[in-house]
This record gives structure tokens, C-alpha cells and sequence, in this order.
């Protein structure tokens, strides 16, 4: 009878606690490993988000190292260029913009006078093309005939030539073609100039014209003294050249004159 009233014993309760004490410890270990996983997962994005940062940071030092060594290379260049130019080598920035400056106020002070030359040259060269040409035109006047214009003799004036060179003195009579040469070794001399001479002379309203070619001049002033000492007014006319004399205007006034007197 006291087994009976005994109370029986059951193992269900503590089944049931292990049970959900097993399902916790089940569901904190499934949490924990899915934490691990994904704190796995972000420590790699971290790893190669570094890794890249990294990679970046090296190519960038990588790029200014290149750019360094270009630079020094450049500066290399630069100051072999300024050595082989006579520049300061080693210059800091401030000296070397200095050294350009002079520089380039050289390059532009050649380039003037390049520029100078070069038109001094032109100019030497239309100078010579003008001095041949003056020559040219010097040489034509010298062997072009001698126009005698009377257009400015007064007509109360009768004119007598006498042509003076280095050789000696020509007689002319205008309105004819009578001349007479005289050497310079006679001018002084009692001849025919003399005889030329009482003839102007003898004429009223004489002019004795002295024709002067360039290496006359000592004639000339031979004849005008002795000219003067005879009482004749006495005029010069420089001639040009060693052209011919063209006594064409001249006859055709002396035609509306009277016969000189003496003269056949």
C-alpha cells in the first residue's frame, strides 16, 4: 500500500530544459559563426580596400619618383645647355630667368642690327646701282654735243668764243665755221691770237666768252688777262663735257646781225 501512495518520478522536466538548453546553445552557435562569416567577409573588404589604397599610394609614388627623376634629368639637360652657352650653371630660378632676360635683349639686339644690314645692304646696292647709272649718264653728257643757247646774251653785246682746254685755246667765229687753234706754250705769244684779239677789240659792243672746258681753267685765265690788259670785256662759260659745240642757235641770231666789221 506504500508503494502505491508513493509519488512516481519523472525524468520529462529535465529533458526538456537539456532540450532547450541545447536548442539555445544550438541558435548561439549558428549566430556566432554567421557574426564570424560576416565579420570574415568585412575584414577582407577591408584587407583589399587597404590593399588597393596601397597599390594607389604606391603608384602614385612610384609616378612622382619618375616625375623626380625626369625633373633631375631635365635640370641635367639645362645645365649642360647653359654650359655649353656660357650660362650660369646650377642657377636657382631667380637667376636664371635673369640670364634669359639678357638673353633674349641680345637675340633681339642682333636681330636689329641683322635687320640693319641687311638694309644697309640694300642700300649699298642701289647706291652702287645709282652710281653706275650717274656714271653712265656722266659719261653720255661728256660726249654730247654743247648746245650754245644766246637766249640770255643782251642783244647790244656782239659775242666772240674762244674755247679753252688743257691743250691750248680755239678761236671760233660763230656764224661760220672759221677756227684757228692756238697751243698753250703760244697763248702768250704775239700770233694769232693777238690778231684775234685787236679784231674783238676793234669790234663796239664786244664780248670775248671764254668756253672752259674742266682742264682749262689755267688757259682761261691766261687769255682773260691778256684780254683785259686789251680792253675787252671778258665773260666765262663752264662747259660740261667733251662734247662736240653746237653752234646751231647761236647762227641763227648772228644771222639777224650786220656783217662784223672786218670779218670776210
Amino acid at each position: 500500500m506504500a508503494r502505491r501512495n508513493a509519488l512516481p518520478s519523472t525524468l520529462f522536466p529535465f529533458m526538456s530544459v537539456l532540450a532547450c538548453t541545447i536548442g539555445a546553445l544550438v541558435v548561439l552557435l549558428a549566430i556566432m559563426s554567421l557574426s564570424a562569416v560576416e565579420t570574415s567577409d568585412a575584414a577582407q573588404l577591408a584587407l583589399e580596400s587597404r590593399m588597393s589604397a596601397a597599390a594607389v599610394a604606391q603608384n602614385e609614388l612610384n609616378r612622382d619618383e619618375q616625375i623626380l627623376l625626369d625633373a633631375e634629368a631635365a635640370w641635367a639637360r639645362l645645365d649642360d645647355e647653359l654650359a655649353s652657352r656660357g650660362g650660369p650653371e646650377g642657377a636657382d630660378a631667380f637667376d636664371l630667368r635673369r640670364w634669359i632676360e639678357r638673353l633674349r635683349r641680345e637675340i633681339d639686339i642682333r636681330a636689329a642690327l641683322a635687320a640693319v644690314e641687311a638694309e644697309w645692304k640694300a642700300v649699298s646696292i642701289d647706291r652702287n646701282g645709282l652710281e653706275t647709272e650717274i656714271e653712265v649718264l656722266q659719261s653720255r653728257r661728256e660726249t654730247l654735243p654743247i648746245l650754245i643757247d644766246p637766249t640770255g646774251l643782251s642783244r647790244q653785246w656782239m659775242p666772240y668764243f674762244i674755247e679753252c682746254d688743257g691743250r691750248g685755246v680755239t678761236a671760233y667765229r660763230a656764224r661760220d665755221d672759221l677756227r684757228y687753234f692756238v697751243p698753250r706754250s703760244e697763248v702768250a705769244m704775239i700770233g694769232d691770237l693777238a690778231r684775234y684779239l685787236r679784231r674783238v677789240r676793234a669790234e663796239s659792243g664786244a664780248l670775248l666768252v671764254l668756253l672752259v672746258r674742266p682742264e682749262g681753267l689755267a688757259t682761261a685765265d691766261t687769255v682773260k688777262t691778256l684780254a683785259e690788259r686789251a680792253g675787252i670785256r671778258v665773260a666765262k662759260l663752264p662747259l660740261p663735257g667733251e662734247g662736240t659745240i653746237d653752234w646751231s642757235l647761236l647762227r641763227r641770231a648772228e644771222s639777224a646781225r650786220p656783217t662784223l666789221q672786218g670779218e670776210s
